[in-house]
């Protein structure tokens, strides 16, 4: 799958111009993307089930299972590993709780997991199998609607191009 990059150097620029033309251009463009993202981002959340996989997962300590929220951010700047990212998507337990992270990632990598461990794993993949890597239900998802994302996202910038564009040519 091919999808583009994003330079956010020039979306930094970029977004300090619109705020030097007009501010609310830029509030205006965080909130267009956050709508039209926004049912991907529930969608994703959808996937993830609303009852623990595991049985180990249904307590109420900091392991337990929670409900899920999905969190949308417009962010021109680093991430941690990449620096390209312009909008991202996040799904979040409601309550404080580890389980969520637990299931998602067990497996993805198979250094010094204990016995226990492993055995979560397996119980894990025999109910919802992991594919490729990443996660196991949030991220499987993600990976399916990441291409529409990454256009409603496009088609918002170019609109919102055209719009300073306009409005630079007086």
């Amino acid at each position: 799958m091919i999808t583009p990059t994003v330079n956010a150097e020039k979306i930094r620029e970029a977004v300090k111009e619109l705020r030097n033309v007009d501010p609310n251009l830029v509030k205006e463009l965080r909130k267009e993307l956050r709508s039209k993202i926004s049912p991907l981002a529930r969608q994703v959340a959808d996937n993830v089930p609303t009852d623990p996989p595991l049985s180990g997962f249904g307590n109420t300590g900091s392991t337990g299972w929670s409900d899920v929220v999905p969190k949308i951010s417009f962010t021109p700047g680093r991430s941690r590993k990449t620096g390209n990212h312009l909008v991202s998507i996040r799904i979040q337990p409601r309550a404080a709780k580890r389980g969520l992270y637990i299931a998602e990632l067990g497996g993805s990598r198979t250094r010094g997991a204990s016995n226990r461990g492993r055995a979560m794993i397996r119980n894990l993949n025999s109910r919802y199998p992991m594919k490729g890597r990443g996660g196991r239900f949030a991220y499987t998802k993600f990976r399916l609607l990441r291409p529409d994302a990454v256009n409603l996202a496009k088609d918002a910038l170019n609109r919102y191009v055209t719009q300073v564009n306009r409005k630079l040519k007086f």
